[in-house]
């Protein structure tokens, strides 16, 4: 700061003026409303700009999920096989292993309106086998009996430990030809 030659710094003259005396109690109120309006702060979340920016985060993520989940024009997943009245077909059931499983117990059951292909009208079969780490398909042989909805269930079974995977089916009934 350079000071002319006939004057001295301001800040000398501000020094040297009287301030008046604040009323008593000045400082106190002062403290109490500073650290009054942090405590409220700090309770009200809505005060907070942490929680509008959460919301603003939430009601995005929201709108992104809905929209990739309801495009327009893409079809809805399927929900199971469909087959017609006494169509045979073969259905692969996938079961992924975490590891090897040796001596694994394998229950299929159909129910409903099919039957397991080839087992003399049974619904039920199981055997024992080794399953393989990862992807394992099971092919099974079914035959749509009646018109209906129907299930095919695989219970896998090994040392005390059970999973089931399942497949949803429908049977249509035959059209009925209109003269």
């Amino acid at each position: 700061m350079t000071v002319s030659p006939n004057r001295e710094p301001l800040r000398n003259v501000l020094k040297r003026m009287p301030a008046p005396q604040p009323r008593p109690g000045f400082a106190d109120d002062v403290i109490a409303k500073a650290v009054g309006a942090r405590a409220e702060r700090r309770r009200n979340p809505f005060l907070r700009w942490e929680t509008w920016f959460g919301a603003a985060v939430g009601a995005a993520a929201t709108v992104l999920v809905t929209v990739l989940l309801l495009r327009p024009g893409v079809p809805a997943p399927d929900s199971g096989v469909t087959l017609a009245l006494d169509e045979a077909r073969t259905i692969d059931v996938v079961i992924d292993s975490e590891r090897n499983l040796e001596d694994a117990t394998i229950r299929i059951a159909a129910t409903g309106s099919i039957e397991l292909d080839g087992f003399d009208d049974s619904r039920q079969v199981e055997w024992q086998t080794r399953l393989d780490r990862g992807r394992n398909v099971l092919s099974l042989p079914i035959v749509a009996r009646m018109a209906g909805a129907a299930e095919l269930v695989a219970t896998i079974e090994h040392e005390g430990r059970i999973r089931r995977v399942a497949v949803k089916m429908t049977v249509k009934p035959p059209r009925t030809k209109v003269a």
